[in-house]
């Protein structure tokens, strides 16, 4: 079972993810999300509403 970072990790990740989208979808700010998916790691620093948001996206897929 993954917990809520890897979900927000294994989502921002997926390039099938457009990340404009997402950003209206949750906003969350687009360059923001580009670090997120370019520096995966900088997740465990981001606030924890962001990190439920994005593995709320994740659940939606999967």
């Amino acid at each position: 079972m993954m917990n809520e970072f890897e979900k927000a990790k294994a989502f921002i990740a997926d390039k099938n993810n457009s990340l404009p989208e997402v950003s209206k979808r949750i906003g969350i700010a687009l360059p923001t999300l580009k670090a997120y998916r370019s520096e995966p790691d900088k997740l465990r620093t981001a606030a924890w509403e962001r990190v439920h948001a994005l593995a709320g996206e994740y659940d939606a897929k999967h």
